[in-house]
């Protein structure tokens, strides 16, 4: 009997210490995964409100619950914030599956209204999205944190001649090598837009873009003649001071009466599984006297960039964190294979916008 009760405790013991590594917290519309009960349950709840909040920013109404709820795994560590959220179109309703890591506050005020973000586009478009127009949309659903080292980045990139052709950019369906400048400049050129009209805008933008080109929908949204003549724009706004009634108006716009679900064609890329990945990089140095050798500069007098402390992100792929048990989604498909260009791509060149900084 002795032994039967230790053998027992023993077992309590144990289940108990399993318990503790996972807890599961059950919303409307997620599953969160977690250390402990009080992590997931805060996740979930964020969650929700990041859903309901992101979706009125862009959509203009809080969208429809999801049929199948969408898994959360959550690993609080003090590495770099980095999140990855997985779509299969090809499943009705569409499998989506999100993995958050990093410390805690990052993950609550940064990376999870990022990946909600994915979420609510794929809702809308029903199918992948342009990579800039995603994780641009994406980054201005940050805080002003993240979104101002986004926008540092973009002047940096721009200053050492990386940044991409907005006609090259536009048409690009997966990561590029250089992916952290397509996070930096997918995110200023989606803030340039918001700014000029609204979310509701950018996303008909957008999705004219990919049906009938990208001049004809710069055209019929923001008066421009070409993508080339927006990009023109977008760089001369970069040499102005922001005022704070536009960064308000991008941070929190007036919400729409209602929103229309894209419709998109069977044929239109809807059986692609698609990862995304957010994965902020550090703070550039903008300390005193670290100007480039070649002077150029861009934004206001007094601005310097270097490349010391920036973080490139090799590729955009999964960060190895195990996939949910939940619902036994379909076996995951093969990632696409990069989209084959007839040239290199096209780079905007150093930009001079400003006196020389030697």
């Amino acid at each position: 009997m002795a032994i039967r009760r230790l053998f027992l405790t023993i077992s309590a013991l144990c289940l108990g210490c399993l318990t503790s590594l996972a807890a599961t917290y059950r919303t409307p519309n997620f599953v969160v995964e977690a250390a402990t009960e009080k992590l997931a349950r805060e996740f979930g709840d964020a969650a929700e409100h990041y859903r309901r909040v992101k979706a009125i920013e862009w959509l203009g109404q809080e969208m429809p619950p999801w049929q199948r709820p969408c898994p959360i795994r959550v690993d609080v560590s003090p590495d770099g914030p980095e999140g990855a959220t997985t779509f299969d179109f090809g499943q009705k309703p569409i499998y989506q599956y999100m993995r958050i890591r990093g410390p805690k506050e990052r993950l609550l005020n940064s990376v999870l209204p990022h990946e909600i973000t994915h979420t609510v586009f794929a809702f809308y478009f029903q199918a992948p999205v342009p990579r800039w127009a995603d994780e641009g949309g994406s980054v201005l659903s940050e805080d002003d944190r993240e979104r101002h080292l986004h926008d540092q980045m973009c002047r940096q990139f721009l200053n050492q001649g990386r940044a991409m052709r907005l006609n090259y950019l536009f048409h690009l369906r997966e990561y590029p090598g250089d992916v952290m400048v397509l996070y930096a400049q997918g995110f200023s050129i989606t803030r340039f837009l918001v700014e000029q009209r609204d979310r509701a805008t950018f996303l008909r933008f957008v999705q004219a873009g990919q049906r009938q080109g990208w001049d004809q929908a710069v055209q019929s949204f923001y008066g421009f003649p070409s993508v080339n003549a927006l990009e023109s724009a977008w760089i001369e706004s970069l040499r102005r001071p922001r005022s704070a009634a536009t960064t308000a108006v991008a941070a929190h716009p007036e919400p729409k009466a209602s929103v229309e679900v894209a419709q998109v064609k069977a044929s239109d890329l809807a059986s692609r599984r698609i990862i995304r990945m957010t994965a902020p990089p550090v703070q550039p140095d903008l300390t005193p006297g670290s100007a480039r050798a070649s002077g150029a500069s861009l934004g206001q007098p007094g601005e310097r960039f270097d490349t010391r402390g920036v973080n490139r992100a090799s590729s955009p792929t999964p960060n190895g964190l195990a996939d949910p048990a939940y619902e036994e989604p379909t076996p995951p498909l093969p990632p696409p294979p990069p989209i084959a260009y007839p040239s290199r791509p096209a780079r905007l060149g150093t930009p001079s916008l400003g006196p020389k900084l030697w």
